[in-house]
C-alpha cells in the first residue's frame, strides 16, 4: 500500500486528475479530505472508471483534484 498523503500533497502530485482515496480522513464539514492513500488515479475519467472496475474497493472516496475545465459551446 502507498503512503498516506495530506491534502496539500495530493493536490501537488495529482493536480487535474481523478483520484480514489482509501484509508482517508474526511471531516464532513470540510469540502476536501484532510489525508488519504491514493489507490487509483488518472487524468481521463473513462480510464479512471476502468481501473476502479478492475478491483472495486469496499470503502473509498472518488474525487477530481483541481479545477475542472468546462467548455462553453455557443450556438
Amino acid at each position: 500500500m502507498s503512503e498516506k498523503l495530506n491534502w496539500n500533497q495530493i493536490q501537488k502530485q495529482f493536480d487535474q486528475e481523478w483520484v480514489e482515496l482509501i484509508d482517508y480522513e474526511w471531516d464532513e464539514t470540510k469540502p476536501y479530505p484532510s489525508e488519504g492513500v491514493v489507490r487509483v488515479h488518472s487524468k481521463q475519467r473513462k480510464e479512471f472508471d476502468r481501473l476502479i472496475l478492475e478491483d472495486p474497493p469496499e470503502d473509498s472516496a472518488f474525487l477530481f483534484v483541481g479545477k475542472r475545465n468546462r467548455r462553453i459551446i455557443s450556438v
